[in-house]
């Protein structure tokens, strides 16, 4: 048996682990919504790759102190207290993969289904997040601020969108640029993505309001990741009552 193969039933096996024996599938999601605040979610939040952890090291990935889903959930409870109800994804992103058979790379295909789910049923849903953690190394993705640690953030637009990007493009624009009026040196920018060997829609063709997010990094802390989700959570607020989308 070759390299690649050991390897792939190595992720195949991670995959198991993290999601279970198939229970969450079909499960949906989590709804985070105080009494008094409009019905229905604005914002939906979901993981393409809900393995990638915080606070672990590049020797050991999969272990760490919180994964992208349990940020996720932490930065869906901060946008409540500014009165902007969420929806958490539950399903298991890599579940469906193995449903399907599909590799790793098929991961923006299993969030897609999600993507037609949330929007035929939760008609309410404005604004949508794909929230990641990127893979470089820890001083290139996080900043001190007045004094204070952050993970920096990173917004991804792809290029091959055949809807456009200029769209997706305005709105990671904004965004970032309302991130850096709040904290200099927070966002990292934003990342145009395409062509070979990437996959360069990341969903946007379904809306110019799914907006991909790096927040820091393999080796980013729990406290820098914490500090950030609260400016993200206010910013995205923000967005969405001026923009009234």
């Amino acid at each position: 048996m070759n390299k690649i193969k050991i390897l792939g039933l190595m992720v195949m096996l991670l995959i198991l682990v993290a999601c279970g024996s198939g229970e969450n599938e079909g499960v949906g999601a989590f709804a985070y919504q105080s009494d008094g605040l409009p019905d229905g979610p604005i914002v939906y939040i979901f993981n393409a790759h809900p393995l990638e952890m915080i606070g672990s090291t590049f020797a050991d990935l999969f272990v760490g102190e919180m994964n992208v889903v349990e940020l996720s959930h932490l930065l869906a409870e901060k946008l409540e207290s500014h009165g902007i109800s969420s929806l958490i994804e539950e399903r298991c992103t890599n579940e469906r993969l193995l449903a399907n058979g599909w590799g790793f790379y098929r991961s923006y295909d299993a969030t897609r289904y999600f993507l037609y789910d949330v929007k035929e049923n939760h008609p309410s849903l404005q604004f949508f997040i794909d929230l990641h953690r990127d893979g470089i190394p820890h001083q290139y993705a996080r900043a001190d601020i007045n004094g204070q640690p952050y993970a920096q953030v990173l917004f991804v637009v792809g290029t091959d969108n055949p809807a456009g990007y200029g769209a997706s493009y305005e709105m990671a624009r904004t965004l970032h640029n309302m991130m850096e009026e709040r904290r200099p040196g927070i966002s990292r920018g934003i990342w145009f993505s395409g062509g070979e060997g990437r996959n360069g829609v990341y969903n946007q063709d379904l809306s110019s309001a799914i907006q991909l997010i790096e927040m820091g990094t393999v080796e980013t802390t729990v406290e820098e990741a914490m500090n950030t989700l609260i400016i993200l959570a206010e910013v995205i607020a923000e967005f969405i009552q001026l923009s009234n989308l």
